[in-house]
């Protein structure tokens, strides 16, 4: 039997032959490594995969007036487009990131000097995150490069999403059992779940549970699977998709849906501000929830990420890294990043061993949330993988504010994947480390 097997249906035969090399599938854990912001290290590459920008709700606001039973606050844009604050607001963080790793850029007084050095590219399958690629691609060049690299307009890239294009299929044999298991879990009147639908419950419907065909966030999940993929129905999933609309809402700066008025008299703005930031805190939860039992499934995350996956091992491990074009990512790049969306990053939090939360913005996907890879080159020739996640607080977000590299202003966040040893330093990861943790997850949902 190979060593390296599975948990899907590959679409591309292909794919099998060049991922279990890849993966080092048979390697054994290496010892732990050393640190790599210390002992003369170097910082070689880092490779960014972030969210696009602030945008408007995927669905028409009828659509979501007939779940909610409310009437939500109108968007300048069309649905899920980005907005000019969103613009702004990505502009801000890709400032940041070009600054941050401004010292692994070529220092060079010729103007674009440092262009080659940076490589964009975005998720082709809508709007949004095109132009979030090209905002990255002005920022992080300072103006030299003014798009970024992807498919033609319109067209499924499997970097983002294996299955929407074609490349991979899930088995429903592997999937539904372990979803069945996490939507049959009761949530106890305390937990975080059972919170959000209270909280939502209380604002957009009261006695919408009470009701026939009432709005009702405390609905049981109704489980499906329709065209090849699961899909989800009911009170949590309600609730998830509330809970970030409200977050767009929020970090738009519209007008509260909710908070907006107060049996029929306008409230002070930031009245209405500050209990929608207090509601944000205690419904964002269901939205991380969802993520956990759906996106982050080990069964749907790994088929549908395996592409990026594999660009992201082969960039960290030097090799020539093929994309969907045919071209390649240029030697020359040493600042790479993947324009996405919360999806992606959680399918990566699954990949990669990873998980993160912050105290200062309750969606830990938000718009522009950007995760790092970064390569070090240790004294002895050894190479050593970190992970870092940015962010925007739920006031940046809001504000436009600048970011700054100080704890609650754009510091990154230090992660450590669960693939690797704890200690003596729990910040860094050998890519071989990786590669068996990653094999090890898909043995365990064959």
């Amino acid at each position: 039997m190979p060593c390296f097997r599975l948990p899907f249906r590959l679409i591309a035969a292909s794919c099998i032959a060049g991922l279990s090399p890849f993966f080092g599938a048979c390697a054994a854990p290496s010892r732990p490594a050393s640190a790599s912001a210390s002992s003369g290290a170097v910082l070689e590459k880092v490779l960014l995969v972030s969210r696009h920008g602030i945008r408007s709700p995927t669905q028409p606001l009828s659509t979501l007036e007939k779940k909610t039973g409310r009437v939500w606050s109108a968007w300048p844009v069309s649905p899920g487009e980005l907005t000019d604050h969103g613009r702004a607001d990505l502009a801000l963080i890709g400032q940041f990131l070009r600054s941050y790793y401004a010292p692994l850029l070529p220092q060079n007084a010729t103007p674009c000097a440092s262009a080659s050095a940076v490589f964009v590219w975005a998720d082709s399958a809508s709007t949004r995150t095109r132009e979030s690629g090209d905002i990255f691609a002005q920022t992080l060049t300072q103006g030299c490069t003014s798009t970024a690299h992807g498919l033609p307009a319109g067209q499924h890239d499997p970097i983002f999403n294996a299955l929407a294009a074609g490349k991979a299929d899930l088995d429903q044999q592997h999937v539904m059992p372990p979803l069945n298991r996490a939507f049959q879990r009761d949530a106890t009147p305390d937990s975080p779940e059972a919170q959000a639908a209270s909280a939502l419950q209380a604002v957009f419907a009261p006695n919408g549970c009470q009701t026939p065909n009432g709005v009702c966030f405390a609905a049981p999940t109704v489980l499906s699977w329709k065209k090849n993929l699961p899909h989800t129905a009911g009170g949590l999933n309600l609730s998830a998709s509330t809970a970030e609309n409200l977050l767009l809402e929020y970090v738009q700066g519209l007008p509260s849906t909710v908070f907006a008025s107060t049996q029929g008299e306008q409230t002070a703005p930031e009245t209405s501000a500050s209990r929608t930031r207090k509601l944000l805190d205690v419904v964002l939860p269901a939205h991380a929830i969802q993520s956990d039992r759906l996106r982050r499934l080990p069964a749907i995350a790994i088929p549908r990420g395996q592409f990026l996956a594999e660009a992201l091992f082969k960039s960290l491990t030097g090799r020539t890294t093929p994309l969907p074009d045919t071209s390649t990512i240029p030697a020359s790049a040493k600042l790479v990043l993947f324009a996405g969306h919360d999806t992606t990053l959680d399918m990566l939090a699954t990949l990669f061993g990873l998980d993160w939360s912050f105290t200062d913005q309750p969606d830990r996907t938000a718009p522009d949330t950007t995760l790092a890879f970064e390569l070090w080159r240790l004294p002895d020739g050894r190479k050593d993988v970190r992970f870092l996640v940015f962010h925007q607080t739920l006031e940046q977000l809001r504000q436009a504010q600048p970011m700054a590299n100080l704890a609650g202003q754009g510091a990154p966040l230090l992660l450590h994947s669960r693939f690797c040893p704890a200690a003596p330093h729990h910040d860094v990861c050998r890519p071989e480390d990786l590669a068996h943790g990653l094999q090890n997850l898909k043995e365990q949902v064959l």
